[in-house]
């Protein structure tokens, strides 16, 4: 019975003495740095890249059998997948067009995002031009305001209008193609009545 506990307790003693094993590897994933807030126009690492397509959005009550240019169309240097009818793209260009199926603005931005037949945000270097207008944004925002109504551009940031006419600042925009109308919130700047003389 000595030798059983003298075994027992020699053998205990060599377990006390050698090293601790190595924690299992844990199940969860390190936390993402919380300082840093996910960028939603940033693609992921694995996403599928495709260059030169075009996407487009179609009026809601557009005839059938009629050939029509679409309300919103944009082409873009790249896009990439980032969900289910949701691209981001990259140097884009894109092309308001009104009821009467005639071009009523230019979009240009750096990227962007376009849900298929919901709506556009354009970003980076936004540049919008409509007829003699010339606006400089942050970015804008291309949708429908509700079922069946046509489309319209918005800006809550600061914008800025040039036109030979008007120079004009201000901090929010409304654009409705269709009736060649666009509304400004607290704005500032100067506007040329009459011919200027020489």
């Amino acid at each position: 019975m000595r030798r059983a506990s003298a075994a027992l307790a020699l053998a205990l003693l060599a377990a006390g003495c050698s090293p601790a094993p190595k924690a299992p590897p844990g199940d969860t994933a390190p936390a993402p740095d919380a300082a840093q807030p996910a960028d939603p126009l940033s693609g992921t690492d694995d996403a599928l890249v495709m260059t030169g397509i075009n996407l487009y959005m179609h009026r809601a009550r557009q005839a059938e059998g009629v050939a029509r240019k679409p309300e919103f169309w944009i082409h873009a240097e790249t896009f990439s997948m980032a969900g289910e009818e949701r691209y981001l793209f990259e140097n884009a260009r894109a092309v308001v067009y009104d009821d009467k199926d005639a071009e009523s603005m230019v979009i240009e931005s750096r990227r962007g995002q376009f849900e298929q037949e919901k709506r556009a945000v354009l970003e980076e270097g936004v540049v919008v031009r409509a007829g003699t207008m010339t606006l400089n944004l942050a970015s804008v925002v291309w949708e429908r305001p509700e079922e069946g109504a046509p489309g319209e551009a918005r800006s809550d940031g600061p914008v800025s209008v040039d036109d030979p006419g008007f120079k004009l600042e201000a901090r929010g925009l409304r654009l409705y193609p269709d009736t060649k109308a666009f509304e400004l919130d607290n704005v500032t700047g100067f506007i040329t009545f009459g011919k200027e003389a020489s």
